[in-house]
């Protein structure tokens, strides 16, 4: 619209109507299929098989166009219902999940199916790794002795026995796609900081268990302290936006291989939920 109140057209730039009512565009929409549609004619007369296919693909994008538009199929001159017209269109669109066509990924059958999968593998994750943490006694308040690298008190470089506060589990870090179990832990001498992330260090449960059989001579851990995980814990997990994320690249929004060729493990998952006919499982 102009500063005076016309409507003018982006497309012709005459006054009257908007781009989305213009006659001109319809008529140029129109024209364009016709001319890939008989140039697609006339090259199977020519026996341009080649010619014929790219002229054929080219008109049948500008008929949709024209029946989206028009809400008429100028390959019959008919008129076309919206449910009609949304399923020619739909013909085309390819799943940026999948990859097949007819579908978007918001109702991609494939990726549902690959979060119910998700969700049993993450339970069994969770499972195996709680046992392990209940195993070893050690929860939010054990102490942890282990060799790390860096200053001693005395402000000597090098490698040194530390006494660590466990301070927290992360928990909801841990499902089938982030196998590591985060702990986070505080140097004992810092413990009255440890509310500040600067003094606070990540580990993963597994890396620490290690670390503690690795060091020789040094106090055995104390086994104090919660190993409770969040209610509902072991049924829960990421969302299925978070899990198979829709932002970022075209790859990063793709079917993982893992899933398109799953291992026997998890066709052995798919099995058990009757998802067969959304992976190849011979």
């Amino acid at each position: 619209m102009s500063w005076n109140g016309t409507v003018r057209c982006s497309h012709c730039y005459t006054t009257g109507h908007n781009k989305r009512k213009c006659p001109n565009l319809t008529q140029n929409i129109l024209d364009h299929y016709t001319r890939h549609a008989r140039g697609a004619e006339q090259a199977r007369i020519d026996g341009d098989e080649d010619s014929a296919n790219d002229y054929a693909h080219s008109a049948e994008l500008w008929r949709l166009k024209y029946i989206k538009r028009a809400k008429i199929d100028p390959a019959t001159g008919k008129k076309v219902k919206n449910k009609t017209a949304k399923a020619e269109r739909m013909k085309n669109v390819t799943c940026g999940y999948c990859g097949a066509t007819g579908h978007t990924r918001r109702v991609c059958k494939a990726v549902k199916a690959d979060y119910q999968v998700y969700l049993v593998e993450t339970r069994q994750v969770r499972e195996d790794a709680l046992d392990k943490v209940r195993e070893a006694g050690l929860g939010v308040g054990s102490m942890v002795a282990f060799q790390t690298r860096g200053y001693n008190s005395n402000g000597e470089w090098g490698t040194h026995m530390t006494l660590n506060y466990i301070k927290e589990y992360r928990w909801d870090d841990l499902h089938a796609h982030s196998l590591g179990l985060p702990v986070l832990f505080v140097d004992h001498k810092k413990m009255h900081q440890m509310s500040n992330p600067y003094h606070q260090h990540s580990i993963s449960f597994a890396s620490l268990a290690e670390k503690i059989a690795a060091t020789d001579g040094a106090p055995s851990p104390s086994l104090a302290g919660s190993i409770e995980p969040p209610e509902d814990w072991l049924d829960g997990g990421p969302g299925i936006k978070e899990a198979f994320p829709t932002q970022g690249n075209q790859y990063a929004k793709r079917r993982a291989h893992e899933y398109t060729w799953p291992n026997a493990a998890r066709k052995q998952v798919i099995r058990n939920l009757g998802l067969d006919e959304y992976y190849p499982m011979d």
